[in-house]
């Protein structure tokens, strides 16, 4: 009886420990815990703000051909009755203003008329390009960048359409002008999966996602500079199936989710970062799991070491292979530890990781493969900001808005494109007055 009462107040005390370095609960939970932790330490004395001896940043100047150039001359006189004559430039200030915007409305008057002779009517027509609705192409990617980008909800971009530009637009008008938007990514983004598809390495994750207030899930997948998201219903085998193709043939890198246990073990590459905090938490526990906890953590951060000063240039592929063989080594060792320790978690993590040892040194081995990843985590935190703000969609048609922009706006901020550009070229597209744009930068098949 003692020692399952033992064990409750050791797991109790385990989840009072549970923070974002050694679960996957986000950085954000922890500010509770940090605002108590700032609350009994010392005060430093110093002032807020810049310290003494920092160095200052300010703003670089425009180019002077890019500005209104207004020369302010010295007085023409000085005091003492003599001209002035100037020499030289000894400042140059700009200031930045923003006129006042001014959308503009075309009428486009159709007019019918009848044949003289026959008495046959005929009707104008609106000129290419031009489509039936009130928005037009700009306004529409105006929206899209607003709503997907800047993650503004409905009734914010009406608000600021009134404030900005003067325009009046219903709630409803809104809506509908996403269904455009959605439609004319849809080549757009259908092209990038695509691309995704058939890329060598690959990052996933996934994370929920409100339809109607039901449970479903965003997945994402990212190659190189191109991000693809998918809303789902379910976060099984079948949606990643989806999201990469039943014949994918790259390097997958991800968590642990079962959901990707269909590809190859030696075709993939569990997250680091994800196994430190699980190494931490480890560490954490009492006894010889606290041991060993210890020491996997401790060659965990040595292995990152060694990656980063082998990214930089400090160390050469083949002498980082070298180190890691025996880092590898001292890893799977512990983990054998800690299989047999006779503690029930910690056992069962390490035999799940001895199990996928083939998925833990593929970065090793496969260049353009990473250690982490960070970079699906940090490809989604965009959406997971947009989610908490506007509580998920209502429809079906609304969560494949989101999925599409979000597309279009994770893959031009990894290419350091601007959004509202690629989205006006996307809907100019759309009616006809421009090429398609594409997310797959030049060059790469």
């Amino acid at each position: 009886m003692l020692g399952k009462l033992d064990l409750q107040v050791q797991a109790l005390q385990e989840k009072s420990r549970t923070n974002s370095s050694n679960s996957s609960k986000a950085p954000s939970s922890d500010i509770a815990r940090s605002n108590k932790a700032a609350a009994g330490r010392k005060k430093s004395g110093k002032k807020q703000g810049a310290q003494p001896g920092r160095v200052g940043k300010s703003r670089e100047l425009s180019d002077s051909a890019e500005v209104s150039v207004q020369v302010c001359p010295p007085q023409a006189t000085c005091e003492c009755g003599g001209p002035v004559h100037q020499s030289k430039l000894i400042s140059r200030h700009q200031s930045i203003e923003i006129p006042v915007i001014k959308p503009v409305v075309t009428e486009y008057r159709v007019y019918a008329g009848q044949c003289c002779r026959c008495g046959k009517c005929h009707q104008g027509q609106l000129p290419a390009g031009v489509n039936h609705s009130l928005v037009g192409p700009g306004l529409l990617a105006l929206m899209g960048t607003l709503t997907g980008g800047y993650r503004l909800s409905k009734r914010m971009v009406q608000s600021l359409l009134q404030d900005v530009f003067g325009t009046t637009v219903s709630l409803g008008l809104i809506s509908q002008s996403e269904a455009v938007i959605s439609a004319a990514l849809a080549p757009i983004t259908q092209q990038a999966h695509h691309h995704v598809q058939q890329s060598p390495v690959v990052h996933c994750d996934e994370t929920g996602h409100k339809e109607r207030h039901a449970r479903h899930w965003m997945w994402v997948a990212i190659a190189g500079l191109v991000s693809v998201f998918l809303a789902r219903s379910g976060r099984s085998a079948k949606e990643a199936k989806e999201l990469l193709g039943e014949g994918f043939a790259g390097t997958l890198v991800s968590d642990r989710h079962g959901a990707y246990n269909w590809v190859d073990m030696a075709r993939r590459q569990l997250c680091w970062a994800h196994l430190l905090r699980d190494f931490t938490k480890i560490a954490e526990r009492s006894g010889d799991c606290g041991q060993i906890g210890w020491l996997l953590a401790e060659h965990t951060r040595r292995m990152f070491r060694y990656w980063h000063q082998m990214q930089s240039g400090q160390l050469q592929q083949s002498q980082f292979e070298k180190v890691m063989a025996l880092i590898a080594a001292n890893i799977e060792q512990a983990l054998q530890r800690g299989v047999d320790c006779g503690q029930s978690k910690t056992a069962n993590t390490c035999k799940r990781l001895l199990n996928a040892r083939a998925a833990l040194w593929t970065f090793v081995r496969t260049p353009g493969v990473a250690p982490t990843n960070n970079l699906a985590e940090r490809s989604i935190r965009h959406y997971v900001i947009w989610r908490k703000i506007s509580l998920g969609t209502q429809s079906a048609r609304g969560s494949l808005y989101t999925q599409r922009v979000m597309t279009v706006v994770g893959s031009c901020k990894l290419q350091g494109r601007n959004v509202l550009e690629f989205m006006t070229q996307a809907m100019n597209s759309h009616f006809g007055k421009n090429p398609t744009p594409s997310l797959v930068p030049a060059g790469v098949g």
